[in-house]
């Protein structure tokens, strides 16, 4: 008997996440977001990473040298793009401004100041808009639904990961630690632009924007 209302309680555990997850997809099919909207974010996203890594990059004393490689390579791909997202949002002189630091080494601690510097003036002119994923604060069903996201698709990966195993370029890591080293922005922009779905949605986020709040708040550990 024992072992049957253990079964029936682990049975009800796994269509409860199974429902959670079939949310993620029917939600996401359905999320109303514009391509210039899309644009936006990515833009507001991608400046707060791109200065995230900088700063990592130049404070974290722990970093392996496959490590720094990754980082360095994410920098530059993201110096790569930038540019480009300025100028669709409609800012051709930040864009002017950014383009030549992807000739520029970064090797010395000035030349990463100055280009923090001009990432946080861009930043101040493209902020993340948090209301929008943030308010209202989840309910306690949607925080159930950010857990059993977690537990599907980033735990295997992610947990216990700490800050990344040290002989991979660009490894996984813990993301409830990221949640508490970083900035609240720094970190919704991760889940913003980090979080990838598959190739028939062009590797889109899947996630509504009310799924990744949650998701921020399970990580930093703001229950409702």
């Amino acid at each position: 008997m024992a072992q049957r209302r253990h079964f029936a309680r682990t049975s009800m555990a796994t269509a409860a996440t199974a429902l959670a997850v079939a949310a993620v997809v029917v939600s996401a099919a359905a999320r109303p977001e514009t391509a210039g909207n899309a644009a936006s974010r990515q833009l507001a996203a991608e400046l707060q990473i791109l200065r995230g890594d900088l700063g990592r990059l130049a404070q974290d004393p722990d970093l392996s040298r496959q490590n720094r490689e990754g980082l360095n390579r994410r920098i530059e791909g993201a110096l790569g793009l930038l540019p480009w997202l300025l100028r669709q949002a409609g800012d051709p002189q930040g864009a002017d401004r950014l383009r030549p630091w992807q000739q520029r080494p970064l090797a010395d601690a000035a030349s990463r100041a100055a280009l923090t510097a001009e990432l946080d003036a861009a930043i101040a002119r493209f902020p993340i808009d948090r209301d929008a994923f943030l308010k209202p604060a989840p309910t306690a069903a949607r925080m159930s639904e950010a857990r059993a996201i977690h537990d599907t698709y980033c735990a295997g990966c992610h947990d216990g990961a700490g800050s990344g195993a040290r002989d991979v370029v660009l490894p996984a890591r813990d993301l409830f630690l990221m949640a508490r080293r970083e900035p609240p922005d720094l970190f919704l922009a991760r889940l913003i632009n980090g979080v990838k779905g598959d190739a028939s949605i062009q590797f889109a986020n899947p996630l509504t924007d009310g799924q990744i709040g949650a998701l921020w708040h399970y990580y930093r550990g703001k229950a409702p």
